[in-house]
């Protein structure tokens, strides 16, 4: 479910200056045939981590996983990061679903979120990645909460907005319409650290009331077209919500998880 969660978020389109399999978004050194590459790298990777959580705390041990499948990524993608941060995020998710399932049989979003905030923020607290990576350099700058911190909340925000997008989803069995409404959200509730990095506070609070307009419209059709031609300004103006594809994915890994219709679409392949 992890590797089709990453395969949901690259097909839906469009989600303003993000690649996709139509086109490559704001991006020039990557595509959706990268993204493709790079997903199957990481089938391994989601059975690897969750086989070694269930039988370890050990956060250095896991780490070691998520650094293996980031080298595997990158040599599959030339050195373009595709996929670091859902290595992360969906790693931490996939690690603690899978702890919990061994616990009970069923389990809610909410057993799902206290799991996360049980096994991770202890570890995250002492763990200090690299300090000149963009994400703590943005950190540092801009006083944002950062992916690290994001998932010592317990992400939160996605189990906020977990609701709501599968009810949409039920209701218009449309990837692209739940895609783009989770990337609306995420962008306007979060400071995304790739937008800072390469466009600054302007450039962020730019993309935040630009989406809140498109959020705004109440027709999905009228919104969808509206944001076909934001994604153009987007991708025009070098702006790529990366952080805000990363927590779609997680979303979309929840989403299948919850709901039977979302993990049983017939239109998308089954990896």
């Amino acid at each position: 479910m992890a590797v089709r969660a990453l395969y949901f978020e690259v097909k839906a389109y469009p989600k303003p200056g993000l690649v996709s399999f139509v086109d490559a978004g704001a991006h020039h050194d990557m595509n959706g045939e990268t993204f493709y590459r790079s997903l199957f790298t990481l089938r391994h990777y989601f059975y690897q981590i969750t086989k070694k959580g269930l039988i370890t705390h050990s956060f250095e041990e896991l780490k070691q996983i998520a650094i293996e499948a980031e080298q595997h990524m990158l040599e599959k993608t030339w050195g373009v990061n595709t996929h670091r941060g859902a290595i992360f995020a969906l790693g931490i998710v996939c690690v603690s679903v899978i702890r919990l399932a061994q616990e009970k049989k069923q389990f809610t979003p909410l057993d799902v979120h206290r799991q996360i905030l049980n096994d991770w923020p202890r570890h995250l607290k002492n763990h200090l990645g690299n300090p000149e990576s963009h994400g703590a350099l943005v950190r540092r700058k801009y006083k944002v909460i950062d992916a690290k911190h994001m998932a010592m909340h317990g992400y939160d925000l996605i189990f906020q907005l977990l609701p709501a997008f599968i009810s949409l989803f039920v209701e218009t069995q449309s990837l692209d319409t739940v895609c783009l409404f989770a990337y609306s959200e995420l962008l306007l509730r979060m400071d995304d650290t790739n937008i800072l990095h390469r466009k600054g506070k302007l450039g962020l609070n730019y993309a935040k009331n630009r989406t809140a307009k498109l959020l705004a419209i109440q027709c999905v059709k009228t919104r969808q077209k509206k944001a076909l031609e934001l994604h153009q300004v987007f991708s025009t103006m070098g702006i790529s919500p990366g952080g805000v594809a990363d927590l779609i994915s997680v979303l979309l890994f929840l989403g299948q998880l919850f709901c039977e219709q979302l993990r049983d679409y017939p239109n998308l392949k089954k990896f």
